[in-house]
């Protein structure tokens, strides 16, 4: 019997989503900041931190992911949610969910307007990922 090890799934949907909104030729996609964080700088960031629930079965784990999008422009972050999610959910060649390592992606709640600090903007979703473990 092999065990399974799960890879940081999150640093993984991080720098993919990073790329994918790099990519992109919308000007509000341009210089933002994909991080588990927001730095004091930015002006422009989409924040991804685990939130409680999923499981694990067979080879595969279910985690549930928050996305804050914050921006100093109402606007703004109403279409850069929008387009993460829809990044975040893509599926096949060039998509997000490719099968190495991530199977599924849903939204399970938002996008929604959440308190932010004076300045921005803030929505929030929340996403259900699926992906693959590796054997030991």
């Amino acid at each position: 019997m092999y065990g399974i090890v799960y890879g940081d799934f999150l640093a993984h949907l991080i720098v993919r989503l990073d790329g994918l909104l790099q990519s992109r030729p919308e000007l509000y996609a341009a210089g933002v900041e994909v991080s588990d964080q927001k730095s004091a700088a930015s002006r422009r960031a989409v924040v991804l931190t685990t939130s409680p629930g999923g499981g694990t079965g067979n080879t595969l784990r279910t985690s549930y992911v928050t996305v804050d999008v914050i921006t100093d422009d109402q606007g703004t972050t109403a279409d850069l949610i929008e387009l993460v999610l829809a990044l975040v959910t893509s599926r096949g060649s060039g998509g997000m969910v490719d099968g190495r390592p991530i199977t599924y992606a849903s939204i399970n709640g938002g996008p929604n307007s959440d308190p932010a600090p004076d300045g921005f903007y803030k929505q929030t979703a929340q996403l259900e990922i699926e992906y693959r473990g590796r054997n030991l």
